[in-house]
């Protein structure tokens, strides 16, 4: 893969080499672990080379302008949560802001053209755009109700995942693929190269917009909020809440869906156990973190329930605490995109669980997990009380 995305480029130098480890050992569960079909494996190969590629095209612009990747990134919106819990609606409305920048699809895997330009024109851009788009529809092809879970496109903002695939650990991989022991190892390693990869990749995107606030999203943030801080010092960031038990079955859901684009062996009753264990463990963590002091910003928290019945009041409320303007040109931004929801965000649709006009619900229920709700609510009880998030099941 390194050999083809160096001939395809026509350049040499991946930069630093701490992303050896972890493409080694992703490739290597690839081959061992995640029991790819043909179909899969051609997608898998196809997707990281997309990233050597880019990694690579980057790379070179930073030896030639390193001015660029040097850019300090000020006061970034930063928002996370669990998948499912609002983190996409939320994220749509800050990125409705005609004064924030938000990372899209397409930017985050070709981001810059190469030959030491920073910049794609607009008619580049365009093309790179529906390549985005025609990746994406090309998953909806092969698993049709994929299209009904998570709403994507080229030209829509996305997460930090695919800025992390670079250095080759994020949880993009875990969710596409099954690959154990690729995700013990992640689970263990220190993401500080992964996390400064992130800070270059956004300041080389804010090059072409200065003056605009970044604003991105993860839900993997809430298992590094230390090392978020760290990057980001000065960072707004704000946190989404909603009843793990409700979404639970749609998370596990999703990413059966995913190993099965790959894979003819998707494994729901195990991903519901692994994925019910995890995240009662991190809103544990998470729960402890907040109450021990140790980081040093004020983390907003934003509750999915009251983001749906108010999202235009929730942003209000946002920016007063973070002592910024709801513009008006914002507002009619946000009015606009709120009506442009063909019904109010609740049980399906994208990781904020709000669907687009003209898009079908995902459906699920708590009772298809086959999950013992009294012991898993139990194990939950300290973070609802923490945030008073309510129970949906």
């Amino acid at each position: 893969m390194k050999a083809a995305a160096r001939r395809t480029t026509g350049l040499e130098d991946f930069g630093d080499d701490w992303f050896e480890e972890p493409l080694l050992r992703l490739s290597t569960a690839l081959d061992d672990e995640a029991r790819l079909h043909l179909p899969g494996r051609l997608r898998a190969r196809a997707e990281l080379q997309v990233l050597l590629q880019n990694r690579l095209r980057l790379v070179e612009l930073w030896n030639q302008r390193p001015e660029i990747p040097d850019a300090p990134v000020e006061a970034p919106i930063i928002v996370t949560g669990l998948g499912r819990s609002g983190t996409t609606f939320l994220h749509e409305l800050l990125a409705a802001d005609p004064d924030n920048r938000a990372p899209l699809l397409w930017e985050m895997l070709h981001t810059v053209p190469g030959g030491g330009r920073a910049e794609w024109t607009a008619d580049e851009a365009a093309v790179m755009t529906e390549l985005a788009d025609r990746e994406i529809k090309m998953m909806d092809e092969m698993v049709p109700a994929f299209t009904t879970m998570h709403e994507n496109g080229g030209g829509l903002p996305t997460e930090c995942i695919f800025l992390f695939a670079h250095q080759f650990s994020s949880d993009l991989f875990t969710g596409l693929y099954n690959v154990p022991s690729y995700t013990i190892w992640k689970s263990s390693a220190d993401q500080a190269p992964a996390y400064e990869w992130h800070r270059r990749m956004l300041a080389t995107l804010q090059h072409d917009r200065p003056g605009r606030r970044m604003v991105v999203k993860a839900p993997s943030h809430l298992s590094e909020l230390a090392l978020l801080y760290h990057t980001y010092p000065d960072a707004r960031v704000v946190m989404t809440h909603r009843d793990p038990l409700r979404v639970i079955g749609s998370l596990a859901d999703l990413m059966a869906t995913l190993h099965w684009m790959h894979s003819d062996h998707a494994d729901y009753a195990t991903l519901v156990e692994f994925m019910c264990m995890g995240l009662e463990m991190q809103m544990d963590a998470v729960t402890r973190q907040r109450d021990s002091g140790e980081l040093p910003g004020a983390i907003v928290d934003v509750l999915y329930t009251d983001l749906v019945a108010d999202p235009i009041g929730s942003i209000e409320s946002l920016y007063a605490a973070w002592d910024l303007p709801v513009t008006p040109g914002y507002r009619a931004a946000l009015e606009r995109h709120v009506a442009a929801r063909h019904r109010a965000p609740s049980g399906g649709g994208g990781s904020g669980g709000a669907g687009a006009a003209g898009r079908a619900a995902h459906d699920y229920r708590f009772e298809d997990t086959g999950l013992d709700l009294q012991t898993h609510r139990a194990l939950l009880s300290a973070y609802q009380a923490r945030f008073g998030v309510q129970s949906e099941v």
